[in-house]
This record gives structure tokens, C-alpha cells and sequence, in this order.
């Protein structure tokens, strides 16, 4: 926010920013304590199926009809769904309940610093000082709190 000022901020964007947050938090919870019972792939396909309805709910598959699917849509399409849907779903189904939630979210926070250097490095966006500060704080603030429930050696 020290870049941008303030009348430029969106606040459609921040509603986004805090719902996805929220979805994830809530994400990362309930992967370590619902349906621990089921086989990972079984629990896996239970969380894709469910996301797909609600996805399709929002957006409806008009791609399945109107001809999309014969350009490079299908090759993205199952490219990115391999390992953007599929993958983190049945290692998260699989790993969560063995490492605990502190210790998933403290994992999942890597993506972020990943996620920066892909957008200097891919994109050839401008990453500031600034930005990685920003990275940090929300490493520590991922960390931090986990810190005295890890030491516990709890889940």
C-alpha cells in the first residue's frame, strides 16, 4: 500500500483478496480434519468433484459447447488442471493429516516467495525492496503463530 495510493486501491479487489484468504484458510483446515478416513484419492476426487459444482455454479461451462475446446484450450486446459487441480489436491489429501494444519499452512506459505520470483524472472514485472519486505511479513506472520504449537509437536 506504501507504493500505490489510496484512491487506486479497488475495493472489489480487496473483497477478493480477503474472501480467497478466508477460502484458503478455511481450505488448509479442513483438508487436515474431514475426511481423514477416506484414502487420499478418494478424498482428492471428493474435494475436485465439489469444487468443480461450485465453479460451474459461478461459471458455466459454455467452453464444453460453443467450439473452444478444438483451439489449445484443451491442451492448457488439461495441462493446468494436471497440476494446478489435480496434484496439490491428492498430495495435500495425503500429507495434511500427517503434518498437522500449522505445519501444512507454514509449508504452503513457500508458494508466495515463488510466486514473486516468478513474476520478475517469467514476467519481467518490477520487483521492489518493498515487495519482498512485504513477503517476509507474511512468511513471519504464518510462522510466528505456529512456532509454540510446533515446538509442542502437535498437529
Amino acid at each position: 500500500m506504501v507504493e500505490a495510493s489510496i484512491s487506486s486501491l479497488s475495493l472489489k479487489g480487496i473483497g477478493f483478496g480477503l474472501f480467497a484468504a478466508i477460502s484458503y484458510a478455511g481450505f488448509l483446515m479442513l483438508s487436515g480434519k474431514i475426511g481423514n478416513e477416506y484414502p487420499a484419492l478418494q478424498k482428492s476426487a471428493l474435494m475436485i468433484t465439489g469444487a468443480c459444482i461450485l465453479i460451474f455454479i459461478l461459471f458455466p461451462p459454455v467452453f464444453l459447447y460453443n467450439g473452444a475446446l478444438s483451439g489449445s484450450l484443451l491442451k492448457w486446459g488439461l495441462i493446468i488442471a494436471v497440476f494446478g487441480t489435480v496434484i496439490p489436491p491428492l498430495f495435500y489429501a495425503e500429507g495434511v493429516p500427517r503434518i498437522g494444519t500449522a505445519l501444512s499452512s507454514i509449508l504452503s506459505a513457500a508458494e508466495l516467495p515463488v510466486a514473486v520470483m516468478m513474476a520478475g524472472f517469467v514476467l519481467q514485472e518490477q520487483v521492489s525492496f518493498l515487495r519482498w519486505i512485504g513477503v517476509c511479513v507474511i512468511l513471519s506472520a504464518m510462522v510466528i503463530p505456529n512456532l509454540k504449537y510446533l515446538r509442542k509437536g502437535g498437529r
